[in-house]
């Protein structure tokens, strides 16, 4: 059940590319899809807007076409980065349902698990939510040592709310199979809850390429990322002072 929790919390995690891929997000970052903003804590703001122009403070940065087409590749990877996440978000859940399907139709009782998997879609909205703001993702700034140790505390507050209500709805599941079968029978239901918890470790065991292709791809479209923005930064100066990512 642990690994279950762990890759609930670590796959909707919006941001997670970063605290797993070992980078500080420098100063935070909104996107809606076309613009890139950057607000450093002093307030000044950097604009990278759906035209390729960069304004810093609302001033108009003189550009060549050659800083036009960085500033654009740039800006289309930053968004483009969202849906990905998004997708990650939504994947993380299917098979969080998934392996939960199949060990509710082991127990022969399908719905077993149904306001577990509430709990999880509710979960993975909220983490989702929690980066939106007035129709934007906003990323905020933060350290790799900050964001690891809020997925730590992410984890250990949801592992205490997934392992509860998977062993009630478990043991729920189980004693009701045994009253209509002859009755409570505490050495069977003991043997049971162990081979659900078997089959949950079991069924992870076939999402686990996919999961690590998923943290694989994001780290790579991540250092891509960065490689951008180092190259964006030696043709246009002024955005130095405006660095999004640091290895």
């Amino acid at each position: 059940m642990k690994s279950l929790i762990a890759i609930i919390v670590l796959l909707s995690a919006l941001p997670v590319w970063a605290s797993q891929c070992r980078v500080d997000v420098k100063n935070e970052v909104h996107l809606d899809g076309q613009k890139v903003e950057i607000h450093r804590q002093d307030g000044s703001v950097a604009k990278l807007d759906e035209n390729n122009h960069v304004l810093i403070n609302d001033q108009s940065l003189s550009l060549n076409p050659q800083q036009r087409s960085m500033v654009d590749k740039f800006r289309t990877s930053m968004n483009d980065s969202v849906p990905k996440m998004k997708q990650v978000v939504d994947d993380s859940v299917e098979i969080a349902n998934d392996v939960l399907d199949k060990v509710s139709a082991s127990l022969n009782t399908p719905h077993a698990f149904d306001d577990v998997k509430k709990s999880i879609q509710s979960y993975a909205s909220k983490m989702e939510q929690r980066y939106y703001k007035n129709g934007e993702f906003v990323l905020p700034a933060n350290t790799y040592e900050e964001m690891q140790k809020q997925w730590t505390d992410e984890f250990n507050k949801m592992k205490s709310v997934f392992t509860s209500e998977f062993l009630t709805s478990s043991f729920n599941s189980i004693s009701e199979n045994m009253q209509q079968n002859g009755g409570m029978n505490l050495s069977k239901l003991s043997e049971t809850m162990g081979n659900v918890k078997q089959q949950v470790t079991e069924q992870l065991k076939t999402h686990k390429k996919k999961i690590n292709k998923d943290s694989k791809e994001m780290c790579e479209s991540l250092n891509d990322i960065v490689q951008q923005e180092h190259a964006l930064h030696e043709k246009i100066p002024e955005l130095k002072h405006y660095q999004v990512f640091t290895i």
